[in-house]
């Protein structure tokens, strides 16, 4: 598989440590326009690590143009990893050719703008794969959970609360406000960030029937953190995220889910980050296999492109609902009313 990465920025160079790993894949082209992104003094900074910073690109060839990257370079897979305004244009372009798409979550802007990829999805010559990367779908503590929960062993689940927590993202090199508080950009902190939680909500529970939010803004009216309790039907469901946090505090991802004989804790900055507190008997760690979930996710796409049996964890209508979630929550953060899906 010819694979291409668009967009070299810090989740850029994260999938592209990934791609050398794959079997049967050869990273051919990458594209970015600012190409100070390719020089060793390159920035990938992010609230994770494992973005690749080595500057070995093989036999890659570097564009700055996307168009001529597709025609010049031939790809059968392209990775986009660019800022969320441009996953539709770009996608849309290379599922025309019947080049297979990975793309970086949010799938767009808003839930019209991912209806629009779908819509180039279906319309792409037969056998083109689309896939957005909801990497948390692909983390071994979150999988585990909902195997907990479809189960059933341990009971109903009772309540669960979610959460991501990070200073303002500020890893940009040219100074001034990161064009992470633009949504005409990037979606904001709802879209950016808290849609990690939404879209994880969405995966253990369903589709929510409501969505009631809150929501901080800032002087120039950027919203800052917000609060959303899903309806699911049962199970008191919560989830929060902000990028307010002080500097010095960094970032924080977690979750508490409560069933009826047992409650099961993820939380980043806490030790042991992952437990299970069951009613009777001692808490324990769950034994959980060693993975990176952006190369389980990587893996599992290549899987599907090539005819293999592999686990329903992913679609790009579920991705597209989980937007549609996140465009309830804002909504209802700015009436201060309840949003029904």
């Amino acid at each position: 598989m010819r694979v291409a990465i668009a967009g070299f920025g810090f989740m850029g160079r994260m999938h592209y440590g990934c791609w050398k790993k794959v079997a049967g894949a050869e990273v051919v082209a990458l594209c970015d326009r600012d190409k100070r992104q390719f020089e060793a003094s390159a920035a990938a900074n992010g609230n994770v690590a494992g973005a690749d910073v080595s500057c070995d690109y093989g036999k890659a060839e570097i564009f700055e143009d996307f168009g001529r990257m597709l025609e010049e370079a031939a790809p059968g897979l392209v990775d986009i990893t660019l800022p969320t305004f441009l996953h539709v244009p770009m996608a849309c372009q290379a599922l025309a050719k019947g080049i297979h798409v990975l793309c970086e979550k949010p799938m767009a802007l808003t839930a019209a703008d991912c209806d629009t990829l779908l819509a180039a999805w279906k319309a792409a010559p037969a056998g083109t794969e689309l896939m957005i990367g909801q990497c948390l779908r692909f983390r071994n503590e979150y999988a585990y959970a909902k195997r907990l929960i479809e189960s059933g062993v341990y009971g109903r689940v009772i309540a669960a609360r979610f959460g991501r927590y990070s200073a303002a993202p500020g890893w940009t090199r040219d100074g001034g406000k990161s064009w992470f508080f633009d949504e005409s950009l990037s979606g904001g902190v709802a879209l950016d960030l808290h849609i990690h939680d939404t879209d994880m909500v969405h995966f253990l529970f369903g589709l929510p029937r409501s969505v009631t939010s809150s929501a901080y803004y800032d002087n120039d009216g950027a919203m800052i953190h917000i609060s959303t309790l899903y309806d699911v039907g049962g199970a008191s469901v919560t989830a929060e995220g902000g990028w307010g946090m002080a500097k010095s505090f960094g970032f924080e991802r977690a979750f508490q889910i409560v069933f009826e004989r047992a409650t099961l804790v993820m939380a980043s900055n806490r030790t042991p980050e992952f437990c299970l507190y069951p009613m009777e008997g001692k808490p324990f760690v769950p034994e959980l296999p060693a993975s990176d979930p952006y190369q389980n996710e990587i893996n599992w796409f290549m899987d599907k492109i090539g005819g293999g049996a592999v686990e329903s964890v992913t679609s790009p209508e579920e991705s597209r609902d989980s937007v549609r979630i996140v465009d309830a929550e804002k909504a209802s953060a700015r009436s201060g009313k309840s949003v029904c899906l």
